[in-house]
């Protein structure tokens, strides 16, 4: 572990003790989160959608301990809503590719990680422990399809405006990827890409990257997030 990642996990555990919110949405399993926590109203925007609503404190509490402590058994339970909802997709379209939302190099080095991937990583194991059934099955993952190409400082310090304004046009297609993943496709047209998100505000940044890849030839992407 290098000595900012040391000095930023440091930092957190101070700022971000496990509260008593926190240590009850741990304590469940995917599945009686998914039917006790409370879920997200109407999305911002058309193209994507949101499971859990972030004003619940035990929602915004798993949110904060997989973005800012690493956590595994959040990650799982966020995992569990989101791999429910690909896979009623899944029923009628084939097959569906999930795309995390990157971050910049930058911010990879502040923190050591990128949370969307974590998340992505457990919708992946958990797929494959259900490969039996056709709607996970027709599940896969392209972790470096998308790029973040512009750092900017971070979103929750903004306002409404500020938000939007800073979200525009600071994603890339990653090319190579994007031919590996037409040439997997085999020319199929019948398919989906989901970017997957831990949270959705104004929907600015997710509409960005929705965009971006659409541009480059993916028409059917949408988004969706953990919570709004």
């Amino acid at each position: 572990m290098s000595i900012l990642r040391t000095i930023y996990s440091t930092v957190v555990e101070a700022l971000f003790p496990t509260s008593i919110a926190e240590q009850e949405v741990l304590n469940m399993d995917g599945n009686t989160a998914l039917h006790t926590l409370p879920r997200a109203k109407k999305s911002p925007i058309l193209e994507a959608c949101s499971i859990y609503s972030y004003k619940d404190e035990r929602v915004w509490r798993m949110i904060w301990s997989i973005k800012y402590k690493k956590s595994v058994i959040a990650a799982r339970i966020a995992a569990f809503a989101l791999l429910e909802t690909l896979s009623i997709y899944a029923r009628a379209t084939f097959p569906i590719i999930v795309i995390p939302m990157p971050i910049t190099k930058r911010r990879r080095r502040e923190r050591g990680y990128n949370q969307c991937e974590l998340i992505v990583s457990e919708i992946k194991k958990m797929a494959a422990l259900s490969a039996d059934h056709i709607e996970t099955r027709s599940i896969c993952v392209a972790y470096d399809l998308l790029l973040r190409t512009r750092h900017k400082s971070r979103q929750t310090l903004k306002d409404r405006e500020g938000r939007l304004e800073s979200a525009q046009d600071i994603f890339e297609v990653n090319t190579a990827a994007a031919v590996s993943l037409n040439m997997k496709l085999d020319g199929l047209t019948d398919y989906l890409l989901i970017v997957i998100d831990d949270v959705v505000t104004t929907g600015s940044t997710i509409r960005d990257a929705i965009s971006t890849l659409r541009k480059a030839g993916f028409s059917q992407t949408f988004g969706l997030s953990v919570a709004h």
